[in-house]
């Protein structure tokens, strides 16, 4: 795997933005507290046009954000690139090690886009993925590991189960349990030395107070993980997440 950073410019972080904002408070609301000149645009969206004065109106105060700050963003292009690449061979020889192939041959076209918006969406189909400028060297590097995970995850559940790319995304339960099992995932002792999130938890904070049957969501993933092949992980969490689904959904914020 190769990732290669880049700063696409204010109008990519506007359009990633303006439909943020408009989703429920789990995704909108770090938008407001990063960037509270977008306050006056919460709750404006009508669900019956398709708000393009707004999308406008939103696209001209990030294009000022932008301006003010686009010196810190190509300042953090370097800065990532350069720490990135002092890690490659430690990432690629782990997660290797973790999907038991060579990752290195694939995904040697990874893209990280350094945005203004604070939720970092990937595009699995484009092979990109975002960060916000506000992360540090090291959080750009835990951003990286938890969605490259997705991606080799969704790799692997590809060449085993086949489906459509539209599968892999929320709100289906492939998606949830790719979510949840970044955790074991990225568990590995080599990427923890590199991870500023492996203490404070690689996923969503729903998974870990998540009660099955009286017992912790990730008791069962790590039991399963632990005594088995990347595979055959995959297989059994899978049937464990169906037999659960109802009771996992219940609990997702």
């Amino acid at each position: 795997m190769k990732l290669l950073y880049k700063d696409p410019g204010y109008k990519y972080s506007a359009e990633s933005i303006a439909e943020f904002i408009k989703q429920r408070e789990f995704w909108s609301e770090p938008i407001f507290y990063f960037l509270p000149e977008l306050i006056k645009f919460k709750g404006v969206f009508d669900k019956g046009n398709d708000n393009k004065y707004i999308v406008k109106e939103i696209s001209g105060t990030v294009a000022k954000l932008y301006e003010s700050r686009e010196k810190e963003i190509q300042n953090k292009v370097i800065s990532y690139q350069e720490h990135w690449n002092c890690h490659e061979k430690l990432i690629n020889e782990s997660f290797s090690s973790i999907f038991e192939f060579d990752t290195g041959e694939i995904f040697n076209d990874l893209v990280c886009n350094i945005t203004l918006n604070p939720i970092s969406p990937r595009y699995l189909k484009k092979n990109i993925f975002d960060v916000f400028y506000m992360n540090s060297d090291e959080g750009s590097i835990g951003s990286a590991l938890h969605e490259i995970a997705h991606y080799l995850w969704f790799h692997l559940w590809n060449q085993r189960y086949k489906g459509s790319y539209e599968q892999y995304e929320a709100p289906s339960l492939i998606w949830i349990l790719s979510e949840a099992v970044v955790e074991q995932i990225l568990s590995d002792k080599e990427l923890n030395r590199i991870n500023p999130y492996h203490q404070s938890g690689n996923a969503y904070p729903y998974f870990y107070n998540m009660i099955i049957a009286g017992r912790s969501l990730y008791d069962y993933l790590d039991e399963i993980y632990i005594n088995n092949s990347i595979d055959k992980f995959m297989d059994k969490s899978y049937k464990f997440m169906i037999e659960n689904e109802e009771e996992i959904r219940s609990q997702m914020l």
